[in-house]
């Protein structure tokens, strides 16, 4: 019974640390942002290889017109936000969004105990 328990506890405990890294938006988004300008060059890259696939389904007549838009435009939707991922200033990844709400953190912080000073 005791060796339950204790597994039970254990199983519990490390699934209450492991959650924020795991379940949490906020840290995918943190840690999820790695991607290099060059992994989204090449997905773009493989996007525009299926667009041109697609054109030669079209033309064997594998697709029809209606089919061939709607997956063509869901296409070009996808690479145009890679696009302007691939286009953003180099150092607003995600690890510098962090530096950059800590510096805006700290101004403020700053700002606050330079008005406390005046008074």
């Amino acid at each position: 019974m005791s060796i339950i328990l204790g597994t039970t506890l254990a199983l519990l405990s490390i699934a209450i640390i492991a959650y924020p890294f795991l379940g949490s938006k906020k840290y995918k988004s943190i840690f999820g942002n790695s991607r290099t300008r060059d992994d989204i060059s090449a997905e773009r890259l493989r996007i525009y290889s299926k667009i041109h696939d697609l054109e030669a389904d079209l033309a064997s007549g594998d697709l029809t017109d209606s089919e061939f838009l709607l997956m063509r435009d869901q296409l070009r939707v996808s690479a145009a936000k890679l696009l302007k991922q691939e286009s953003e200033p180099h150092g607003l990844d995600g690890g510098d969004e962090l530096e950059v709400e800590i510096a805006r953190q700290r101004e403020n912080s700053r700002q606050a105990s330079e008005d406390r000073n005046v008074f």
